[in-house]
């Protein structure tokens, strides 16, 4: 279940368009675009947006996804964040960082397919960094839809963050 700051986000998000190719009765190959009214006169709570959400049951790998905003190519502005997902306890963790200038465009492919598991989110973080400028950006995922294991996984999730300059990241001396 999504906390308010993401449902509100959710919300936001101006279009969707997908795609969904029924390879064998429990393969499902999708591609989802969607766009984002990103700038200093875009409402928003926070900076991530959910994009899709696994279907119990199922498990997702995403293998591509490309991130681009509209307009003439503009280096002085640039729409930035991160690909994450976020999870069954409404907690977002970033997966992979990636940004693109005003006009741009980038295919994104990770080594290997990143696995979304059931009732997780594919999400993505963005950010609005150089002039005071509205723009719209866009992002596609691709990804293919299996039947999810029956065993249970187990996941840890580990945040840490400096407070002060001379903190050190656990286990460093």
């Amino acid at each position: 279940m999504l906390n308010e700051n993401f449902e509100f986000n959710h919300r936001s998000i101006r279009s969707f368009t997908s795609y969904t190719c029924e390879v064998d009765g429990d393969t499902l190959e999708k591609e989802i675009s969607c766009h984002v009214a990103l700038g200093p006169s875009t409402e928003r709570q926070g900076d991530s947006f959910p994009v899709y959400e696994v279907p119990d049951g199922k498990m997702v790998w995403l293998s591509d996804w490309s991130f681009n905003s509209g307009g003439p190519l503009d280096r002085s502005v640039s729409a930035g964040g991160s690909l994450g997902r976020i999870t069954t306890e409404s907690a977002y963790i970033y997966v992979l960082n990636c940004s693109v200038s005003g006009g741009e465009m980038e295919i994104f492919s990770p080594a290997r397919p990143i696995r979304y598991l059931p009732g997780e989110w594919i999400s993505i973080c963005l950010h609005h960094m150089g002039g005071p400028v509205d723009l719209l950006v866009r992002a596609t995922f691709r990804f293919t839809e299996v039947p999810s294991p029956q065993d249970r996984f187990e996941t840890t999730v580990f945040n840490w963050w400096a407070k002060d300059k001379g903190d050190l990241f656990p286990g460093q001396t």
